[in-house]
């Protein structure tokens, strides 16, 4: 059991994890702390000297901001912290552009209480908690321009994931601006800062690499 040890849930509404909070304390025996992420700050998170474990909602409704929010909490440097997903869709966005070591598992939308219980578990015993089709996934992958890693400096913002995957449509520039109300400026900015992410050089590079993990 995980007594000591703590669970944050981070997402903009915690409070609709009580319930699985108070699932996790019964049947994992540790301390679960429900932050809010509200956009602008870091999520606070709790944690001690012990492995600690911070889930976050994928939020699949606002692409890229789960990603964001990993980021943010990544930033502190706790090296005892591991982290995980929930609420994933299965075969989404998410799922593909990311993986261990980054995160140590996903939960879906499907997942019951005690199934996410028994993956809590499972990690903190340091195992991967993911289905078999990712973890073939991220084995077979390229590791270099065809994968994002989670790292702060080539992680896709969620801004420029929304700017990639209108270019995958075929949107031209000054259409990505009004869509987004944005200036033509800002938009090349973003793209710019795409190419050098995914080590591509031009908009068709980029497309195609949007195709292939989007």
């Amino acid at each position: 059991m995980l007594a000591g040890r703590w669970i944050n849930i981070v997402g903009t509404d915690a409070d609709r994890y009580q319930d699985l909070a108070v699932h996790l304390q019964e049947t994992t025996g540790g301390r679960v702390h429900l932050a809010t992420e509200d956009g602008r700050s870091q999520p606070t998170l709790k944690f001690n000297a012990k492995r600690g474990l911070v889930i976050i909602d994928a939020m699949e409704d606002r692409p890229g901001t789960a990603l964001d929010i990993l980021v943010q909490c990544r930033k502190a440097g706790k090296k005892q912290l591991m982290y995980a997903f929930l609420n994933a869709a299965h075969d989404s966005t998410l799922e593909k552009m990311t993986g261990p070591p980054e995160i140590s598992g996903i939960f879906y939308q499907d997942d019951d209480y005690d199934h996410i219980a028994k993956g809590v578990l499972a990690m903190f015993d340091g195992d991967l908690w993911f289905p078999r089709r990712v973890m073939n996934r991220y084995l077979t992958s390229n590791t270099s321009s065809h994968r994002i890693m989670l790292r702060e400096h080539e992680l896709l913002t969620s801004r420029e994931l929304e700017i990639l995957q209108l270019l995958a449509t075929g949107a031209k520039n000054t259409d990505i601006a009004a869509e987004l109300n944005l200036s033509v400026h800002t938009i090349k900015t973003h793209i710019y800062h795409i190419y050098k992410k995914l080590d591509v050089s031009n908009r068709t590079q980029a497309v195609n690499w949007a195709t292939q993990n989007l």
